[in-house]
Protein backbone atom coordinates (compact mmCIF):
# COMPACT_ATOMS: atom_id res chain seq x y z
CA UNK A 1 0.00 0.00 0.00
CA UNK A 2 1.55 2.98 -1.01
CA UNK A 3 1.43 6.00 1.64
CA UNK A 4 -0.70 8.37 -0.39
CA UNK A 5 -3.53 5.29 -0.32
CA UNK A 6 -2.56 5.31 3.70
CA UNK A 7 -3.06 8.82 4.03
CA UNK A 8 -6.57 8.66 2.01
CA UNK A 9 -7.73 5.38 3.71
CA UNK A 10 -7.48 7.51 7.36
CA UNK A 11 -8.99 10.75 5.86
CA UNK A 12 -11.79 8.60 4.85
CA UNK A 13 -12.52 7.01 8.09
CA UNK A 14 -11.22 9.50 10.74
CA UNK A 15 -14.71 10.65 11.84
CA UNK A 16 -15.83 7.07 12.34
CA UNK A 17 -12.84 6.38 14.11
CA UNK A 18 -12.85 9.64 16.26
CA UNK A 19 -16.11 8.48 17.42
CA UNK A 20 -15.36 4.86 17.75
CA UNK A 21 -12.10 6.23 19.96
CA UNK A 22 -14.35 8.77 21.69
CA UNK A 23 -17.27 6.30 22.95
CA UNK A 24 -14.66 4.61 24.31
CA UNK A 25 -12.70 6.76 26.51
CA UNK A 26 -15.16 9.88 26.98
CA UNK A 27 -12.51 12.28 26.61
CA UNK A 28 -12.19 14.53 22.62
CA UNK A 29 -8.98 15.59 23.89
CA UNK A 30 -7.47 11.27 24.39
CA UNK A 31 -9.87 10.40 21.53
CA UNK A 32 -7.84 12.89 19.32
CA UNK A 33 -4.05 11.40 20.91
CA UNK A 34 -5.47 7.97 20.40
CA UNK A 35 -6.10 9.09 17.22
CA UNK A 36 -2.99 10.41 16.58
CA UNK A 37 -1.33 7.17 17.56
CA UNK A 38 -3.63 4.68 14.96
CA UNK A 39 -2.33 7.10 12.49
CA UNK A 40 1.61 6.57 13.32
CA UNK A 41 0.73 2.53 13.52
CA UNK A 42 -0.65 3.06 10.08
CA UNK A 43 2.17 5.01 8.18
CA UNK A 44 4.63 2.36 10.24
CA UNK A 45 2.64 -0.73 9.17
CA UNK A 46 2.03 0.67 5.40
CA UNK A 47 5.39 -0.49 3.86
CA UNK A 48 4.56 -3.88 4.33
CA UNK A 49 0.53 -3.82 4.44
CA UNK A 50 -1.28 -5.82 2.23
CA UNK A 51 -5.31 -4.80 2.48
CA UNK A 52 -7.68 -7.67 1.11
CA UNK A 53 -10.24 -5.79 0.42
CA UNK A 54 -10.93 -4.93 4.24
CA UNK A 55 -9.21 -1.91 5.04
CA UNK A 56 -11.76 -0.40 7.24
CA UNK A 57 -11.81 -3.40 9.92
CA UNK A 58 -8.10 -3.55 9.20
CA UNK A 59 -8.31 0.49 10.76
CA UNK A 60 -10.74 -0.29 13.57
CA UNK A 61 -8.60 -3.13 14.80
CA UNK A 62 -5.77 -1.10 15.12
CA UNK A 63 -7.74 1.55 17.08
CA UNK A 64 -8.87 -1.02 19.10
CA UNK A 65 -5.67 -2.08 20.14
CA UNK A 66 -4.28 1.44 20.49
CA UNK A 67 -7.22 1.67 22.78
CA UNK A 68 -6.31 -1.53 24.76
CA UNK A 69 -2.22 -0.63 24.64
CA UNK A 70 -3.83 3.28 26.56
CA UNK A 71 -5.29 1.00 28.95
CA UNK A 72 -2.96 -1.00 30.17
CA UNK A 73 -0.41 1.76 30.16
CA UNK A 74 -3.17 3.58 32.40
CA UNK A 75 -3.10 0.43 34.34
CA UNK A 76 0.69 0.33 35.00
CA UNK A 77 0.42 3.78 36.14
CA UNK A 78 -2.09 3.51 38.39
CA UNK A 79 -0.48 0.48 40.11
CA UNK A 80 3.00 2.10 40.28
CA UNK A 81 1.40 4.77 41.86
CA UNK A 82 -0.34 2.86 44.30
CA UNK A 83 2.32 0.91 44.91
CA UNK A 84 4.65 4.38 45.47
CA UNK A 85 2.42 5.76 47.97
CA UNK A 86 1.99 2.93 50.29
CA UNK A 87 5.58 1.96 49.73
CA UNK A 88 6.60 5.47 50.80
CA UNK A 89 9.89 4.83 53.62
CA UNK A 90 9.02 6.96 55.92
CA UNK A 91 11.33 10.01 56.32
CA UNK A 92 13.46 10.07 59.81
CA UNK A 93 13.54 13.32 61.68
CA UNK A 94 16.45 15.34 61.23
CA UNK A 95 18.88 14.11 64.16
CA UNK A 96 19.19 17.86 65.18
CA UNK A 97 15.06 18.27 65.42
CA UNK A 98 15.09 17.91 69.41
CA UNK A 99 17.86 20.35 69.83
CA UNK A 100 15.92 22.69 67.47
CA UNK A 101 12.43 21.82 68.95
CA UNK A 102 14.23 23.28 72.39
CA UNK A 103 15.50 26.14 70.90
CA UNK A 104 12.42 27.55 69.50
CA UNK A 105 10.61 26.45 72.86
CA UNK A 106 13.20 28.96 74.80
CA UNK A 107 12.43 31.33 71.71
CA UNK A 108 8.66 31.40 72.31
CA UNK A 109 8.94 31.59 76.04
CA UNK A 110 11.74 34.42 75.62
CA UNK A 111 9.59 36.01 73.10
CA UNK A 112 6.45 35.65 75.43
CA UNK A 113 8.45 36.85 78.44
CA UNK A 114 9.30 40.55 76.54
CA UNK A 115 5.56 41.33 75.95
CA UNK A 116 4.31 43.79 77.47
CA UNK A 117 2.44 42.91 80.61
CA UNK A 118 -1.03 43.15 79.54
CA UNK A 119 -0.67 41.45 76.42
CA UNK A 120 1.71 38.91 78.24
CA UNK A 121 -1.71 38.33 80.55
CA UNK A 122 -4.05 36.98 78.22
CA UNK A 123 -1.58 35.04 76.30
CA UNK A 124 -0.42 32.91 79.18
CA UNK A 125 -4.20 32.61 80.50
CA UNK A 126 -5.32 31.19 76.62
CA UNK A 127 -2.46 29.32 76.40
CA UNK A 128 -1.55 28.04 80.06
CA UNK A 129 -4.93 28.00 81.37
CA UNK A 130 -6.67 26.97 78.56
CA UNK A 131 -9.25 29.75 78.81
CA UNK A 132 -11.63 31.36 76.35
CA UNK A 133 -11.30 34.69 74.95
CA UNK A 134 -14.54 35.41 76.77
CA UNK A 135 -13.55 33.90 80.19
CA UNK A 136 -10.02 35.48 79.84
CA UNK A 137 -11.98 38.87 79.18
CA UNK A 138 -14.11 38.44 82.75
CA UNK A 139 -10.41 37.37 84.07
CA UNK A 140 -9.12 40.18 83.61
CA UNK A 141 -11.77 42.78 83.69
CA UNK A 142 -11.41 43.94 80.02
CA UNK A 143 -13.74 44.09 77.28
CA UNK A 144 -13.60 40.97 74.88
CA UNK A 145 -12.94 43.16 71.86
CA UNK A 146 -9.76 44.77 73.61
CA UNK A 147 -8.38 40.82 74.73
CA UNK A 148 -9.07 40.20 70.99
CA UNK A 149 -6.74 42.89 70.37
CA UNK A 150 -4.43 42.18 72.69
CA UNK A 151 -4.20 38.84 71.75
CA UNK A 152 -3.63 39.91 67.85
CA UNK A 153 -0.94 42.22 69.21
CA UNK A 154 0.99 39.75 71.17
CA UNK A 155 1.12 37.18 68.60
CA UNK A 156 2.24 39.60 65.88
CA UNK A 157 5.34 40.69 68.35
CA UNK A 158 5.87 36.84 69.19
CA UNK A 159 5.87 36.09 65.60
CA UNK A 160 8.33 39.23 64.90
CA UNK A 161 10.59 37.73 67.31
CA UNK A 162 10.82 34.62 65.82
CA UNK A 163 11.04 35.22 62.80
CA UNK A 164 14.17 33.30 62.27
CA UNK A 165 12.98 30.16 62.85
CA UNK A 166 10.52 29.94 59.94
Amino acid sequence: MAPIAADRLLAEHQGALRNFLGARCRDDDLAAELLQEVAARLVIATPRLSLNGNARGYLFRIAANVWRDHLRRELVRRRAAVEMASAEPALAGAADAPLLERELRVAVRSAVHALPAVLRDVVELRQQGGLTFQQIADRLNRPLGTVLTQMRAALARISAALENYR
